[in-house]
């Protein structure tokens, strides 16, 4: 591991997982799992802060004890830093440093950390009945469980010398017994301990949505940090040898001590280490033995589990796709699933499960999918969309697979007076004008970020902000329109004397909940549509064009989240069917004046 391999794990966990953090503050939800619209709105509300659960009481334990080990590094490694200066420099920040953590009261708490860090880590470990799992958890993991045996030597030095023999690890004494031999292996050791460390902080904290603000600033200390403590240790190491000839304060019967005490520690950790892998091991052999259970998903797939593993861990191991932000700690709520059918056999959530779950005003029907532990067959349906980029099993390469809710622009574009237009025309020219229109039309649709949905006849049904949040695909949307507009232009100057009547486009644009999925018999290699009220209404909005001998009719709701400004535009207000509040439109004939902000 080193700086690069930091970059590459920490840069990547932000681009895979930053989707999945929007949607589990609200983007994507479900009719059983989403607030109640207001009564003075057309638009649900979209929750847009999140507040983190904190897990049951060993998570929380494990999250302080980590957070207590790693304020000791970052002093640690901020001392190492100093070298850069000198090693009279890194002798007198080290005051402080001791001051802190190596007073009776500093050695304790910085001891159960320690002991307490360690040994739940293990009991989690040891609680899986797979070790498939993402390559963040996977790295955490392995890093975690080197960590022990590779600090043994450095505790067994600092820490039982000095309890034993008086001996004072200063950095003039530590830096001659490091240099250069066992320089290599303690510069390994700062990085994995900083790489675990860092991973860990960003999947605890990128759960709120302050550290989404501030996530580059922290990438860039974490790369920081650590080059400067190398930097540090290197350079004072490096002037220590040159300049000065420093004895060791050790005797050779200490240093006899010293690996006694090192290999029967290392030998302990070893122990725990080998009985964690085992206690996975006997679990699945167990597991061949015992009855099975069958798992069903949306798509008619069904999988064979043995009873005892969480849902999370069954989808993982028959590579069935579960989103799970924050790695199976019932700390967010991506690894949601409504139970269509034997809820009624799965035990009642954990108070750990009960808040995440009340947080998003979830559904009885509604669980966690790390949580819940299948004894009797079940069918499910995952609420949240993996993200294709980062599947990597059959059933994860389609993100619409299973089909999920989620806010998204809906546009309908369709050309006036079509039948006027092309009567007594020949079949090449219209089919020409037909397809030219559809053509730049779709074309203009995905330059700016669109999905054409599908085509209906001289219609065109197109989505936006299905790969970014509802506000960037208003954006999106409103600014396709202005494309829109120039093509109908120019095909209004190019179609030819044998069209009498001017090219004329109307186009409806409204927001809103949707189903997105893949539809059809088939699944994956169905259509992928959109369903649901945002749909009938954009269509609806494309039509109220003719009412007002417009261009553009758009809801109130997609101006507002766009941020746009209409100068010029009507406003109206129409009649839906099923609604008792009217809906809030404008209707535009040319935009030209039309300001939508970047994004």
């Amino acid at each position: 591991m080193n700086a690069k391999s930091l970059i590459s794990i920490f840069s990547q966990s932000v681009y895979h997982d930053d989707q999945l953090i929007r949607d589990d503050q609200g983007l994507f939800m479900t009719a059983s799992d989403a607030p109640s619209a207001p009564a003075n709105s057309e638009r649900p509300a979209v929750r847009t802060s999140l507040n983190p659960s904190w897990g049951n009481w060993r998570q929380r334990l494990r999250l302080w004890s980590g957070l207590i080990l790693f304020a000791f590094c970052l002093s640690h490694f901020s001392n190492h830093a100093l070298g850069i200066i000198s090693v009279n420099a890194m002798e007198k920040a080290s005051l402080w440093h001791y001051w802190v953590w190596r007073n009776p009261v500093g050695e304790l708490v910085l001891l159960l950390a320690a002991l307490t860090h360690v040994i739940l880590a293990l009991w989690r470990t040891s609680k899986r009945r797979t070790l498939k799992m993402p390559r963040w958890e996977f790295t955490q993991l392995v890093l975690g469980l080197y960590i022990p045996w590779a600090l043994i030597p450095h505790v067994s030095t600092t820490m039982a010398l000095n309890k034993n023999f008086g001996f004072l690890p200063t950095y003039h004494q530590m830096l001659t017994i490091l240099w250069p031999d066992r320089a290599v292996s303690q510069s390994l050791l700062l990085l994995v301990v900083w790489i675990h460390s860092m991973i860990g902080l960003h999947f605890w904290l990128r759960l709120y949505p302050l550290y989404q603000k501030l996530k580059y600033a922290a990438l860039a200390f974490a790369v920081a940090m650590p080059v400067m403590a190398l930097w540090g240790f290197i350079e004072g190491a490096r002037r220590l040898a040159l300049t000065k000839d420093v004895k060791v304060n050790i005797s050779s019967d200490q240093f006899a001590w010293l690996s006694d005490v090192r290999d029967q520690a290392r030998s302990v950790v070893l122990g725990l280490i080998v009985v964690t892998l085992l206690a996975i091991l006997i679990r699945y052999l167990l597991s061949l033995t015992a009855r099975k259970l069958t798992i069903t998903y949306p798509g008619g797939l069904a999988v064979k589990a043995k009873p005892g593993a969480t849902l999370l861990e069954i989808s993982r191991m028959n590579d069935v796709p579960l989103a799970s932000v924050c790695g199976g700690r019932a700390r967010c709520s991506t690894c949601r699933v409504k139970v269509l059918n034997g809820r009624e056999e799965l035990v009642e959530p954990t108070s750990a499960e009960t808040a995440v779950l009340a947080r998003i005003g979830a559904a009885d029907d509604v669980r966690l999918a790390c949580q819940i532990r299948p004894q009797q067959n079940i069918e499910v349906q995952p609420l949240v969309a993996v993200k294709a980029s980062a599947a990597t099993g059959e059933h994860q390469k389609d993100a619409y697979h299973w089909g999920v809710e989620k806010e998204v622009v809906v546009m309908f574009v369709d050309l006036r007076n079509f039948t006027g237009i092309t009567e007594a025309q020949l079949a090449y020219d219209v089919v020409h004008l037909l397809n030219s229109y559809l053509d730049q039309t779709s074309a203009a649709i995905r330059a700016e970020g669109g999905y054409v949905d599908k085509f209906i006849g001289d219609g065109i049904m197109a989505i936006f902000g299905m790969d970014s949040d509802a506000q960037t695909g208003a954006r999106q949307a409103l600014r396709a329109c202005k494309g829109i507009e120039a093509v109908m232009k120019s095909l209004d100057a190019e179609k030819g004397p044998q069209f009498r009547d001017s090219i004329r486009l109307g186009i409806g644009v409204h927001m809103g909940p949707a189903i997105l999925g893949r539809i059809g018999s088939a699944g994956a290699n169905g259509g992928l549509t959109a369903l649901g009220d945002v749909v009938n209404t954009a269509s609806r909005l494309e039509t109220e064009n003719k009412a007002h001998g417009s261009f553009l009719a758009v809801s109130q709701a997609v101006v507002d989240a766009a941020g746009a400004e209409l100068p010029g535009a009507e406003t109206a207000e129409i009649k839906l069917r099923g609604k008792e509040i009217p809906l809030q439109i404008f209707t535009v004939n040319r935009l030209d004046t039309v300001l939508v902000p970047d994004g």
